[in-house]
């Protein structure tokens, strides 16, 4: 992504309702608008979808964070498969729900292997 040009303060004023309109236009696709002075970025606008999208990969992110954590606190480890899921899972493409199925059949595939 290349990085958009700084809109100063001044300019962000005068041209607010049209940024808005343009961000909410955009919805997820909206480039983000940055604000500042000097060309130094100070802050930046984005449209509601593409900050839930941001703030909701951050949350995700964490918590399988903490959740690797917890597991590699035993001595044990993610499977390659696992790692597959759970990236998927931080950039949105499945759910917790499914993320947990998944996990679910994987442990019971392996359980049943080491039983049969």
């Amino acid at each position: 992504m290349e990085i958009p040009e700084v809109v100063t303060v001044s300019d962000a004023r005068a041209k607010l309702s049209r940024i808005l309109t343009d961000l909410s236009e955009s919805g997820a696709d909206a480039e983000p608008v940055l604000i500042g002075a000097h060309r130094k970025p100070q802050g930046v606008l984005l449209s509601v979808e593409a900050f839930e999208a941001l703030s909701g990969r951050a949350a995700r992110r964490a918590a399988v964070a903490s959740a690797t954590g917890s597991i590699e606190a035993e001595g044990l480890h993610a499977s390659e498969a696992s790692d597959r899921d759970t990236e998927a899972y931080v950039k949105g493409d499945v759910d917790a729900d499914t993320l947990v199925a998944r996990a679910i059949a994987r442990h019971g595939q392996t359980s049943e292997r080491r039983a049969g």
